[in-house]
């Protein structure tokens, strides 16, 4: 499974640190739950809404279905890539808790992300919320289809034991003119050694009204107010 030149000295090393990594994981609902409250809809019921999220991956190269679940509220056409998160570093494996990670590289994951294809006259929010551990995403690497989020919240952090580094939890929010029938997030840690444990995408899709965008920003910020351990 570890697709790596190491010596098994090596790998035994990196596996010791894996298990300083995973020793103490917050439970999945630190996560934002669209609802309809914090923001403009409710996941798993909205039409022109999508949802999936990954708690583990079963190859570092994918293909990775959704491991929670996953949600389209209407049709998504034939063009629209299927759900798929994985990383673009060689290097990478999958530990024995199910997440991707490299001791040689950098983790660089990619989030494929299906869409309706509406068109323009649209617009499109998408939430991108990730759980890592050990070294941090590289915050300038955040982009989709080059474009920064708006928004980027840390909804947790816990520093970790034995080797050090944090378990950070990171909500991106973006917000995207027109609706295509699909999206490609991709980011990179800072430095080797990062763990990606957890992933969830919401995406939102509206006819924008005046105003609107303005009150869904701001009911946003109020809600993900940093949570403290």
């Amino acid at each position: 499974m570890v697709r790596s030149p190491f010596s098994f000295s090596s790998v035994a090393l990196s596996a010791s640190v894996l298990v300083v990594l995973g020793s103490a994981a917050p439970a999945l609902a630190d996560f934002v739950v669209p609802d309809g409250t914090n923001y403009a809809w409710t996941r798993g019921v909205t039409p022109n809404s999508t949802y999936a999220q990954w708690e583990t991956f079963s190859s570092p190269a994918g293909p990775n279905a959704p491991t929670v679940g996953s949600f389209a509220g209407g049709t998504l056409p034939g063009s629209a890539p299927a759900w798929n998160t994985f990383d673009l570093n060689s290097f990478s494996f999958i530990t024995g808790g199910g997440n991707i990670y490299s001791f040689a590289g950098v983790v660089a994951p990619q989030v494929n992300i299906p869409c309706f294809d509406l068109g323009a006259g649209y617009s499109t929010t998408i939430l991108l919320q990730v759980r890592i551990q050990g070294t941090e995403i590289d915050p300038a690497s955040v982009l989709i289809g080059g474009v920064a989020p708006v928004q980027s919240t840390e909804l947790f952090r816990q520093t970790l034991g034995g080797f050090g580094g944090f378990l950070v939890d990171t909500l991106y929010r973006f917000e995207l003119p027109g609706n295509a029938a699909g999206y490609i997030t991709q980011f990179h840690a800072l430095g080797s050694s990062m763990v990606l444990e957890r992933v969830a995408v919401d995406t939102f899709t509206v006819i924008p009204a005046p105003g609107a965008a303005a009150l869904m920003c701001a009911g946003g910020m109020i809600a993900l107010r940093r949570r403290r351990v």
